[in-house]
């Protein structure tokens, strides 16, 4: 896979994903250079587009039973992603996720995004530190973690206020897609709906802000029960 930006590249060499680096002009990118260079790592001057660019191995997916055990061991929150069709909206995902320390993040593996270069820039790298699955089916999947003893929430718009839940740990967020939402059997699944609560004229928020608040929300409910 190739990708493009500073962020990005960074982001994979300190998880020793690239092989190759390609730049246009060294201004402004001379200690990234340096850095892959330290590594062993060509690289070489085009005319290329894009101020850098790099080749990077292909992205690892891990099983749900590792994404699983680390939670339980280290009670840490799970990210399932259903139908996500937005690059940007998956690599954001992807990044808050990273960030607030999830166990890992399971995606849908058809009629979904994969993890393309535009969700590598989108993510800024987080792709490279965050565990991740891809998964034919999340109705299967939801079953697993639940008899693992997790507890499964989806965030939809006629759920419960979420200021109103206390959540213990671990347990698994489920966000839908832009269009559908959480799909009718993963959300047949889940022990608690919750919402974001608004005062605005407009109905809905973005699927990656709506993913952050909630992630928020229960990072913060799961750090006051547990300090």
């Amino acid at each position: 896979m190739k990708i493009c930006g500073v962020n990005s590249i960074v982001e994979a060499l300190k998880a020793g994903k690239v092989s190759k680096i390609y730049y246009s002009d060294e201004k402004g990118i001379g200690e990234v250079l340096r850095v892959a260079r330290e590594k062993g790592i060509p690289c070489y001057r085009r005319g290329i587009r894009e101020k850098i660019c790099a080749e990077i191995s292909p992205i690892r997916f891990e099983s749900v039973d590792l994404i699983a055990k680390k939670a339980i061991r280290e009670n840490r929150l799970i990210l399932v992603l259903d139908n996500v069709n937005d690059p940007q909206n998956l690599g954001a995902c992807i990044r808050t996720a990273e960030f607030f320390g999830c166990a890992g993040v399971i995606i849908k593996r058809r009629r979904a995004v994969g993890i393309t270069e535009g969700v590598v820039r989108a993510s800024a790298g987080a792709v490279f530190h965050v565990k991740i699955a891809s998964e034919k089916n999340l109705v299967n999947v939801v079953k697993k973690l639940k008899k693992l003893g997790l507890l499964v929430i989806a965030a939809e718009l006629d759920g419960e206020d979420i200021r109103k839940i206390r959540f213990g740990t671990p347990c698994v967020l489920v966000m839908g897609g832009e269009d559908k939402g959480v799909s009718r059997g993963v959300k047949k699944l889940c022990d608690e709906i919750v919402r974001i609560p608004g005062i605005g004229k407009v109905g809905s928020l973005n699927l990656s802000v709506a993913c952050g608040i909630v992630i928020f929300e229960i990072f913060k409910s799961q750090n006051v029960a547990n300090p």
